[in-house]
């Protein structure tokens, strides 16, 4: 479905629901009379206990933690819904009170109060509209005509003098545009200096018990402030899937957090949950970690070491611990497979317009994945799952859903046997709460461990192995592939827009080379100095990036929503090693380094970030531990990044003029790809 439901950020609320993929433009007054029918029966009948329970302790969850982002952003943002219109901005904040009537109100009423709602707003509001969007197939053609047509219109409107005054005003905003601004015009900037930045890296609480509860399984906490709210991460490896089966997990995951279990429907099980906790859902995470005796060293990874792990992520108030972790097991044991096939066509299909969509709107994200899965093995994993190589493997598995569901289930029930039947050293138990809220959920997560999970009595499996020291047992058959489908060559990835996503990237460092924390100040000076000076600001791209990752040795350059042709684009990317080169000579040793050191400062403000919530914290510490990161790397990594100077400046730029092997990925229309002069393969999204 589409719409996203009630919006409320506006002086005139709206309420909004339709449905993507709607197959002939016929059906959609059959859809508008399904969606006025179902409003109608709930105005008769009511919502039950369950879905009332549910709903209100979902809501009630995300007034109290917030959205997850940065939380005085949120704030700032949800107080203008109400500011801009001249009400108070404390309206948008204040909930406690509203919530407590509602509840008194519900406890009075039950469903009646929001049948009425439904009645009085929705059914007798006669303000709707009824909009279509559909495919065309001349769409991009259509556009080009009808931008010659318009600029040929307003040019036929205006005399000669007219038009002359906008080619001269259009010379204007260029010179402009190329114009620096000067010394003594950036010294007025207010900055920081280096002796304002912390000097030590911000590490987070970690306790790990092995073995915990002789149970197998490791148990790793952080103590820190939640509002007495538990957050717990399961998980579980999935190394001994056989590679080519590791395409159906993103399946096998829309279907745990979908799909009703043996006693329940896909609804009632949604209703539990959500009156239970404040959410439960499943996530595959693949993540590179560090060969064994690398932990304090910075080296470019090999890319044959990493962890593939099922997530089950969820949290609750310390009254309800004793309800989350029977959903965990539920969820890992009792999701009802064999009766999901409307569930998963449902989710492949969406999945797919989805991702379709975001080839279109996020190009850029998929190009930067795209070559970086060119030169790392992992990096292919990742690409191939998430990227847009993902598109044929859901068409394909969404075909085998239709044709021959039974053989879909029997791979899936194979997946998750082997998943749960894995050896126990391969799984890992994550809190994150308060003092009170761990001595709590210890209880719990005792019994969870060693009543609710298989034993592999009488059968015992291989214990997972060490992949810090081991390749892991996807690396040869995805390497294999890598080598077939995404060699190092340029590629364009033809969807239907009229800009483009421009990429290109390369190898700055082989495998096990050790990489200063300096390259990323570099590449943060890369990225704010000529990148959005040039590509951004002159040439009208609405996003340029430099990054590198210190894990693979790769950078790259891309842009977003960027309206100039492809080439022009690559060949502003080609200027940016000389453009260092030449401010190492000027700029860069001015007024005492002062652009090192803005440089410095920004590059370690993204680092640290705003202050993370408590779930986040935790999460990023047991990355750490589980990736095998050392707190002396991070004061390391912090020290050189402090330590940079422009002879690091100048190193990075003669690595950038000799990429090894670069290559190239463009999101583009067809027509911006045909007229290139470059050799390139062909990825339709169709």
């Amino acid at each position: 479905t589409i719409g996203g439901g009630l919006d409320d950020e506006l002086l005139q609320s709206t309420f909004a629901i339709g449905m993507k993929g709607v197959k002939k433009r016929e059906d959609v007054a059959v859809l508008e009379d399904l969606i006025m029918d179902t409003l109608y029966k709930l105005d008769s009948d009511g919502f039950s206990e369950d879905e009332i329970a549910s709903s209100m302790n979902t809501i009630e969850f995300q007034l109290r933690e917030g959205g997850g982002g940065l939380r005085g952003m949120e704030i700032f943002l949800s107080a203008l819904a109400k500011w801009n219109y001249d009400i108070s901005p404390k309206d948008a904040l204040v909930y406690e009170d509203a919530l407590k009537l509602l509840k008194e109100e519900i406890d009075k009423t039950g469903s009646n109060t929001f049948q009425q709602l439904i009645h009085d707003s929705l059914l007798r509001n006669n303000h709707r509209v009824v909009m279509e969007l559909f495919p065309s197939t001349t769409f991009e053609a259509d556009q080009v005509q009808d931008a010659k047509i318009q600029i040929t219109r307003a040019k036929s409107k205006m005399s000669d003098s007219e038009y002359q005054s906008i080619i001269d005003e259009g010379i204007k905003l260029k010179k402009l545009q190329d114009t620096e601004e000067t010394p003594e015009i950036i010294a007025t900037n207010p900055a920081l200096s280096i002796s304002d930045i912390d000097p030590t890296p911000i590490e987070y609480p970690i306790h790990v018990d092995e073995n915990a509860f002789k149970s197998g399984i490791n148990v790793v906490s952080h103590e820190v402030a939640s509002s007495g709210i538990a957050y717990v991460d399961f998980g579980l490896d999935v190394s001994m899937i056989p590679y080519e089966d590791a395409i159906l997990l993103p399946s096998l995951i829309s279907l745990l957090n979908e799909a009703g279990t043996s006693g329940m429907s896909a609804a009632d099980f949604r209703n539990y949950v959500g009156k239970s906790t404040g959410g439960v859902y499943t996530t595959l995470d693949i993540m590179s970690v560090k060969p064994t005796g690398w932990d304090d060293d910075i080296k470019v990874h090999p890319g044959v070491n990493m962890l593939t792990m099922l997530f089950i992520k969820g949290k609750c108030t310390i009254e309800k611990i004793s309800d989350l972790f029977p959903v965990f097991t539920k969820m890992l044991t009792d999701i009802n497979l064999d009766d999901s096939q409307d569930i998963l066509r449902n989710a492949l299909k969406s999945n797919l317009s989805s991702k379709k969509s975001s080839v279109a709107s996020r190009g850029h994200s998929f190009a930067n994945r795209r070559i970086r899965g060119r030169y790392s093995v992992m990096n292919f994993v990742e690409e191939k799952i998430y990227g847009v190589s993902s598109l044929e493997s859901y068409a394909a598995i969404l075909e085998s859903v239709e044709s021959d569901w039974g053989k879909v289930v029997f791979r899936l029930k194979n997946l998750r046997e082997a998943i749960l039947n894995g050896s126990r050293n391969g799984m890992v138990l994550n809190l994150t709460g308060d003092r009170t809220v761990l001595d709590v959920i210890m209880v719990e997560a005792g019994d969870f461990l060693v009543n609710s999970l298989p034993w592999d009595l009488g059968h015992p499996v291989p214990p997972t192995l060490d992949f810090r020291s081991v390749d892991h047992p996807w690396i040869d058959s995805a390497e294999k592939e890598m080598l077939r489908s995404n060699p190092v060559r340029d590629e364009g990835i033809v969807v239907s827009t009229q800009v483009a996503y421009v990429a290109e990237g390369g190898r700055m460092y082989d495998v096990g080379d050790p990489v200063s924390a300096s390259v990323s100040v570099v590449s943060h000076y890369l990225q704010t100095g000529y990148m959005w000076d040039v590509i951004r600001a002159k040439n009208g791209a609405y996003g340029a990036y430099s990054r590198f990752s210190s894990i693979d040795g790769i950078a790259t350059l891309f842009t977003y929503r960027d309206p100039n042709s492809p080439e022009d684009t690559l060949d502003a990317f080609h200027g940016a090693a000389d453009t260092i080169l030449e401010d190492a000579k000027s700029s860069l040793t001015r007024d005492d380094n002062a652009a090192i050191t803005t440089s410095i400062i920004g590059t370690i403000g993204g680092l640290d970030g705003s202050a993370l919530s408590a779930n986040d914290a935790g999460w990023v510490s047991l990355v750490r531990y589980l990736r095998g990161e050392s707190a002396l790397s991070r004061q390391r990594w912090r020290k050189e990044m402090l330590d940079t100077s422009v002879d690091d400046f100048v190193d990075y730029a003669i690595r950038l003029k000799s990429w090894k092997t670069p290559s190239v990925a463009i999101v583009a229309s067809q027509s911006a790809l045909n007229d290139m002069e470059r050799e390139m393969s062909m990825f339709k999204v169709q």
